[in-house]
């Protein structure tokens, strides 16, 4: 089968399942993208094996959140045109199936009009008008545009859901976050997690430039953007409360200053929510390491050095990072919310505590670093979580069969 998938950063969730099926199937995987994404990089293997075609899906000169709200709609039509005129230019691009990014990171209401085979939408996320995702801080100061915002940003998402033959969320919450009417046109298949690469085992006891002397505790802390709504500030107070405490801890802070999600900037005033947090916590900067954005590899060797990995975002899609770092065997100290409760069975395979409760979450941190051994059962119950369920040999397959089956139907 030859299989097109469309979105606006490559790999994102596509570039290893297109790897995989070519590797397993022998399927051909064309990709049109805008962007190769740093986070996570593509391997090399995926530069060499896969079809990429590179096309302005966005407007020039004009990043995600300078959009005003109003707008949005009529943005997305305008990628819409775009992709239309990528894919009519490209006469050798004769799909039997896409696989496309609902919403405007990879717009195809107008697909139809150049290609006649079945189309699937990767349903990511539904935005909230409150309680959630990005309306779920209410700690920090309201930002006037919530109230309109999501709907604006969801009106895309539904006209590809629309227009779509098939689509699929990567975890049940996910899913559970469209409107209930969509719900029969949506199926639940996880992307899979690389087993091989995040793993548990001995590693370089070194970030860096920055070596890690024995008997020294690791605290990780991973998120693409470091933003609010992945709890950022709340990991430096937490932080800051266990450095307090324990001198012999290193805390390793992964992910870059950019704000992807809400409007860290309108609470802050800063472009970045990072050196924000900063000048208003002060912390004691020696006793952590900010790598910003890293290799897989580099990322894996650091979660095989961790002796906790905590976890504070709020309900939102759920982060590859958590998963890699169960797979890693970590023991995760996550935030109690529902997209969390979906993977981690508390006491089980991880620990969760109330988001803002600062004191039961430090508490619980320093119980592990007390006593990892005694919490090292978790981090193996975690992995065996990620292999049974969530590894890219329990995945691979009934996605596979998804996909066969949509282009099926549709040939039918």
């Amino acid at each position: 089968m030859n299989v097109l998938f469309i979105h606006a950063a490559f790999p994102a969730q596509f570039g290893r399942l297109g790897l995989e099926l070519t590797r397993r199937r022998g399927w051909r995987m064309s990709f049109l993208v805008q962007s190769l994404s740093s986070c996570p990089a593509p391997t090399p293997e995926m530069l060499q094996t896969l079809d990429l075609h590179q096309a302005p899906l966005a407007a020039e000169h004009r990043s995600s959140d300078g959009i005003p709200w109003p707008q949005i709609f009529g943005h997305y039509l305008e990628q819409c045109r775009t992709v239309h005129d990528a894919i009519k230019a490209r006469p050798r691009l004769r799909p039997d199936l896409v696989v496309a990014h609902g919403g405007r990171g990879a717009p195809t209401l107008f697909l139809r009009e150049v290609l006649d085979c079945p189309i699937i939408i990767y349903c990511e996320y539904y935005f909230a008008t409150s309680h959630r995702d990005i309306s779920y801080r209410i700690d920090l100061p309201p930002a006037e545009p919530a109230p309109f915002f999501p709907r604006c940003i969801n009106a895309p998402t539904l006209a590809a859901l629309v227009e779509c033959d098939g689509g699929y969320s990567a975890t049940h919450w996910q899913k559970q976050s469209f409107p209930q009417r969509f719900h029969s046109k949506i199926d639940v298949y996880f992307d899979g997690i690389d087993t091989t690469l995040y793993r548990p085992g001995p590693a370089p006891r070194r970030v860096g430039q920055t070596s890690i002397p024995a008997g020294t505790r690791v605290v990780t802390f991973v998120s693409r953007g470091l933003e609010s709504i992945r709890g950022f500030d709340l990991f430096m107070k937490v932080a800051h409360r266990i450095a307090l405490v324990r001198s012999d801890v290193l805390f390793v802070v992964v992910g870059g200053e950019e704000i992807h999600y809400g409007w860290d900037k309108l609470h802050t005033g800063s472009p970045s929510f990072k050196q924000w947090v900063l000048s208003q916590q002060k912390p004691d900067l020696a006793r952590f390491v900010f790598t910003g954005r890293i290799l897989p590899e580099q990322l894996a060797d650091i979660l095989r050095l961790s002796d906790l990995h905590i976890y504070l975002t709020s309900p939102f899609v759920l982060s590859w990072s958590v998963l890699n770092a169960m797979a890693s065997g970590c023991v995760v100290l996550a935030s109690d919310v529902p997209p969390v409760r979906e993977v981690i069975e508390p006491g089980q395979n991880g620990l969760v505590e109330p988001l803002f409760d600062l004191e039961r979450l430090t508490a619980t941190a320093l119980q592990v670093l007390d006593d990892p051994a005694a919490f090292a059962p978790l981090g193996r119950a975690a992995r065996r979580t990620i292999e049974e369920t969530y590894s890219l040999e329990a995945c691979i397959p009934p996605l596979t069969g998804f996909l066969e089956r949509v282009a099926n139907q549709k040939a039918r």
